[in-house]
């Protein structure tokens, strides 16, 4: 079970860079389109290259950065009290 869960963080983490990686090429892809004026006329096809470059490039990627996060955060998060509150301020 333990090692079941450090692969669902993995792949959570992974995931989680993998969108974000995809939405940073998309909008580098973008502003590299319709701002280089070399590139405006193939603008379409610029934004396509870079988009399938970032979708396949990017799995390997995001895979490496979700094994290579600390190793806290492959644990399930768990409820506990803070170490600074020894007992309630107020009556609960």
């Amino acid at each position: 079970m333990k090692s079941r869960m450090k692969s669902a963080a993995r792949v959570q983490i992974a995931l989680l860079f993998y969108t974000t990686f995809n939405i940073v090429m998309f909008t580098a892809a973008t502003y590299a389109g319709t701002l280089f004026p070399p590139l405006v006329p193939h603008t379409g096809l610029v934004i396509a290259c870079m988009m399938a470059l970032g979708l396949i490039g990017g799995l390997p990627l995001a895979w490496a950065v979700g094994n290579a996060l600390p190793r806290d955060w492959h644990q399930g998060l768990i409820a506990r009290q803070s170490p600074l509150a020894h007992e309630p301020a107020r009556e609960i």
